[in-house]
Parts: C-alpha cells; sequence; structure tokens
C-alpha cells in the first residue's frame, strides 16, 4: 500500500504547521505526518517552512534571526492566534498516535544550510526517544549525511528538485544516493513516470513522490504505487487510496 503523508499537516486545509493543522491530522487515516524545521538565534527548533517569517506569520524578517522569546509571539496568519510551535511540541502531538513524524530539515537564505542544524534535529528525536518513528528528509544531501551520522532515524530520504534530476540525469541521482548510503529518493510528481519508478527500484532504493495536491496528481502516485507522497489535500488521498481497495 502507498503511504500518505499530510504535508505541512495538510496545508490546502488548514493553516500549514500549525496546531490546527497536526491536530486534524491525528484524526486522519494517514500513515505520515510532514512537517519543517529551522533553528532560532538561541538554538531552539521551531516548526516553520520559510527561512523568512513574512509569509506564514505577522511577522517579518529570518526566522534564525530571531529568539525562541520573540517568535513565540508572532501569530500564525489564519489561525485565530495560534503561534508556531516548537518542534518538541510536534513531537508531543504525535507521540500519542502511530503516525510517522516526517521533518525536512530545512536550509536558511539562499539556501545555505544553518551549520550544524541537521545534526540537532536528530540529536533532539533521539533525546525525545522518538527517532525510531522518525524520517528526515531535504533537498541537500550533505544534509541528510549529516543528520544521519549524529543519529539514525527510522528512514532518511533525499528530496529531489526537477532541475537536479534534469541536470545530472536519473543514472547520477541513483548512484550519488546509493554512495551516501540513503535507502529512498523523493521526486517531484510530475517527474514520476513507470519507468523512473521501476529503475529506482531496480537500484534497491525506496521511491517516494511529493507536490501531490490535486485529484489527477493524487492518482498518478497511487497508480504508480509509489511508496509514500506528501500531499496538501490528504482527505483526497484518503479517499482515492480507500476507493482504490474497496
Amino acid at each position: 500500500m502507498t503511504d500518505i503523508a499530510s504535508h505541512r499537516g495538510g496545508a490546502l486545509l488548514w493553516p500549514e504547521n500549525s496546531r490546527i493543522a497536526f491536530e486534524n491530522t491525528t484524526k486522519l487515516a494517514v500513515e505520515q505526518v510532514e512537517f519543517d524545521v529551522h533553528p532560532t538565534r538561541d538554538g531552539k527548533l521551531v516548526v516553520i517552512h520559510d527561512d523568512t517569517l513574512d509569509r506564514t506569520t505577522d511577522g517579518k524578517g529570518p526566522v534564525a534571526a530571531q529568539d525562541w522569546a520573540a517568535l513565540s509571539k508572532l501569530v500564525l496568519k489564519g489561525t485565530g492566534g495560534q503561534r508556531m510551535l516548537l518542534l518538541d511540541e510536534v513531537i508531543e502531538i504525535f507521540r500519542p498516535t502511530p503516525v510517522v513524524m516526517r521533518l525536512e530539515i530545512k536550509c536558511g537564505p539562499e539556501r545555505v544550510p544553518y551549520p550544524g542544524h541537521a545534526a540537532r534535529v536528530a540529536q533532539a528525536l533521539e533525546q525525545a526517544r522518538v527517532l525510531e518513528r522518525c524520517v528526515l528528509t531535504s533537498f541537500q544531501l550533505a544534509t541528510v549525511c549529516e543528520a544521519v551520522a549524529a543519529a539514525r532515524p527510522m528512514k532518511h530520504v533525499w528530496l529531489v528538485l526537477p532541475q537536479v534530476q534534469i541536470d545530472i540525469g536519473l543514472a547520477n541521482v541513483i548512484a550519488s544516493t546509493k554512495g551516501a548510503d540513503v535507502p529512498m529518493l523523493g521526486l517531484r510528481q510530475n517527474m514520476l513516470t513507470a519507468e523512473i519508478v521501476a529503475t529506482v527500484r531496480a537500484a534497491g532504493l525506496g521511491i517516494g513522490g511529493w507536490a501531490c495536491n490535486d485529484a489527477e496528481a493524487i492518482a498518478k502516485l497511487l497508480a504508480l504505487k509509489v511508496d509514500v507522497f506528501t500531499t496538501d489535500r490528504p482527505d483526497l488521498a484518503i479517499a482515492q487510496r480507500r476507493d482504490r481497495t474497496a
């Protein structure tokens, strides 16, 4: 069965990466929840997608330029007054559930990695005793490797941008992945075909998809029988999967 991951807690259903989204995701028949982690200036780990505050909060500027004391006073847009969450708080929402936590380890402005961030995320999961039920992902292969070197999770995934897949070719993507001892690739849904899925699997790697946010894309990924895909509409994905297996 293809697993469904509620992307940012279901970003087309509820305000992304919010308590509302995560608590509602716990009520869905999904296998995974996806969310994003940035550092604060004073070393806290916060769950927010962008490296800046402007789009999703009433604040401005880089996330990592502010301490948690300031960030905790900001309001997430569309939530009726809720603030962003610490990683520890998201862990506690999902701890009582069977849902696997799928963390994307984010980078800073201009896609520059935060020094030591990946290792701190992995170590925080280990300290919270949830590492064995977490998947760690990044669009930067070196970041994935840094996290795993600090504490090996349930699974780790290299998310591949379409331009990277085009520029270096699938064969080199697979070779780089295997060379780094990463067990799974995540490709954008429009870059996936039956041939590509078969090629990745023949290389001994798992294969997942992302950006599956409408009925057509969801149907395609279910038909391809990928291992997992992330979606902003987990409700649509659940309904389509149920219909296929009925």
